[in-house]
């Protein structure tokens, strides 16, 4: 945050499901966070759905209020805080729970003639097609070599082919760069082995004397500084950041920008390292693709709520939203398996009386694969009047 930037008010409302329980007899939990930015306020309450005529807890929501300097932060920053919340609520139950998702962040200043206004939109209900085609035999080769290794060589290979799975299916990047690097440590003693690389030794500054208290990592650090593109370099940034994320030396929202970075890095050293251990003669070069992450296709509504009090921009009591709907038009599918669709998408507001909504920004999200263009947008009011926008 800017020095002296000035912090406005908001509501973000976030969903968890499926998660544990409130108990029935609880209506709201409320947490309260005091830091230096102000107060953040979190209600928490049961998403309940119907089955047999039964209501049942499916999920939680939470509502965060917080100061921020704009509603980017002012979502990250409730992300951040209810990811805690849900942290603890796995110790105290063991039920593992995703990241709180972001639904609706607007702004709730007094006395202004506009409001920042975000809503996302997830799960487009679109049939999504199955990814990337794996060529037999390369799957037949990895196999084939792993079975050919000795145990327990074997088995630190197929921990770690299991770690950088792992780290496929994560979505958070710092989760997906810890697999990473406990990938690579399952392969250290192996690493150790074949590059001739000792354990570091402790020397006593008494009296010289030199001996191994604890294994090291030597063998992950021959291997990407002697192996890898650029790997001295590689391998200082990739461990620290294994020391600042693993001892909490330094903030995670510090480090965003770095793991970011680095997290794919690590993921194609690892894959590298498989490949080399494995006796790949050209694993250097075996075709190592970006990680595919299947998140589900989202979008997003940015815009401003024009007019009202911050007690009133939704209709009786609600928070201001837009209903979605969609109507898949045309499919094709192309040699490849890709497939191409056109979506015909309506949004229905559902704000307060007296209040206008004035869009600012639509925006589409799929994972690295996926690409998309809006073809038209037309803003239609209740009056029947159509305006491109």
């Amino acid at each position: 945050m800017s020095a002296g930037a000035s912090l406005k008010p908001f509501v973000v409302i976030l969903s968890a499901k499926p998660a544990v329980r409130l108990p029935k007899n609880l209506g709201t939990l409320e947490l309260n966070f005091p830091e230096p930015s102000g107060l953040k306020k979190v209600l928490m309450t049961k998403i309940e759905e119907e089955s047999a005529g039964t209501p049942i807890q499916t999920g939680l929501r939470f509502r965060v209020f917080l100061n921020a300097e704009n509603i980017k932060d002012a979502v990250d920053s409730a992300k951040g805080l209810t990811d805690g919340i849900v942290s603890f609520m796995t110790m105290i139950t063991g039920r593992g729970m995703e990241i709180p998702r972001e639904e609706i962040a607007y702004e709730l200043t007094q006395d202004v003639q506009e409001r920042d206004f975000l809503q996302v939109f997830y799960d487009i209900p679109i049939k999504l097609p199955s990814r990337r085609q794996v060529d037999p035999q390369s799957l037949i080769d990895f196999i084939d070599r792993h079975l050919k290794l000795e145990v327990p060589f074997s088995e630190h290979v197929v921990r770690a082919v299991r770690w950088y799975r792992l780290g496929a299916m994560v979505t958070d990047i710092f989760d997906q760069f810890n697999c990473f690097w406990i990938g690579l440590e399952a392969l250290n003693p192996l690493l150790q082995r074949k590059l001739s690389a000792k354990d570091d030794p402790t020397v006593c500054p008494e009296c010289g004397h030199r001996w191994v208290t604890t294994p090291t990592v030597s063998g992950i650090r021959a291997f990407i500084r002697d192996k890898m593109k650029d790997g001295k370099t590689l391998y200082r940034n990739i461990r620290q950041l294994r020391n600042d994320i693993m001892h909490s030396t330094k903030e995670l929202r510090e480090l965003r920008e770095l793991v970011s970075a680095y997290a794919p890095k690590t993921g194609e050293t690892l894959f590298r390292a498989i490949c080399y251990l494995l006796g790949f003669e050209e694993w250097e070069t075996v075709t190592h693709r970006a990680i595919l992450r299947e998140f589900p296709m989202r979008g997003e509504l940015q815009g401003s709520l024009v007019g009202g009090e911050p007690s009133s921009l939704g209709p009786s009591g609600q928070d201001p939203h837009f209903e979605l709907y969609h109507q898949v038009k045309e499919l094709k599918l192309g040699e490849d398996g890709s497939a191409t669709f056109t979506v015909v998408t309506s949004l229905t507001a559902s704000i307060g009386p007296g209040l206008k909504f004035k869009p600012r920004e639509i925006r589409l999200y799929g994972d690295s694969e996926t690409s998309g263009a809006i073809l038209s947008k037309t803003l239609r009011t209740a009056d029947g009047k159509e305006t491109p926008i």
